[in-house]
């Protein structure tokens, strides 16, 4: 894939034919990375799944699940080719737009303690440190340890 242009760069959502490019990014992105039932399940569950696209071919996906006024942001990741363009970034602010017309006014997500370039993204973008839950996720990054998760929230 080539540099990202938003003029060429398009949101939608996420269908059943979009999983094998999803699915692809989700393992060069995650060393626990969801299945593809995990993500049809996302996709038949009414989550809100999108996909961003340059030049016709997906480059990163975010999905959340909304109850009532508050989300949670389950996943987003882009292609390490597309890292640090401004699709994640571009992601959020559409996933924000629909989360707020479904009602919600607060996003929350968990992500690893290690996952620092992540973090950073998240505070550029008006999320804060609400907790930690301890020895949340598997296999961290100290000799095979249980790794620590950050709780963050936004006000949308």
């Amino acid at each position: 894939m080539t540099s990202l242009n938003f003029a060429t760069t398009t949101i939608a959502l996420m269908q059943p034919q979009d999983l094998p490019a999803v699915i692809e990014i989700e393992r060069q992105s995650n060393s626990h990375p969801w299945t593809e039932r995990n993500f049809r399940d996302a996709i038949t569950s009414g989550y809100l799944s999108l996909v961003a696209r340059e030049h016709g071919e997906i480059c990163a996906f975010a999905i959340a699940r909304a109850v009532v006024d508050e989300a949670e942001l389950l996943l987003i990741a882009v292609a390490p080719s597309q890292r640090r363009q401004g699709v994640a970034a571009l992601l959020w602010i559409e996933l924000a737009q629909r989360l707020q017309i479904t009602g919600a006014t607060k996003v929350f997500l968990e992500v690893r303690a290690s996952n620092v370039p992540a973090r950073s993204f998240y505070a550029s973008r008006g999320f804060s440190q609400v907790g930690v839950r301890k020895n949340y996720y598997p296999n961290g990054v100290h000799n095979g340890d249980r790794e620590h998760a950050v709780q963050m929230q936004v006000t949308l």
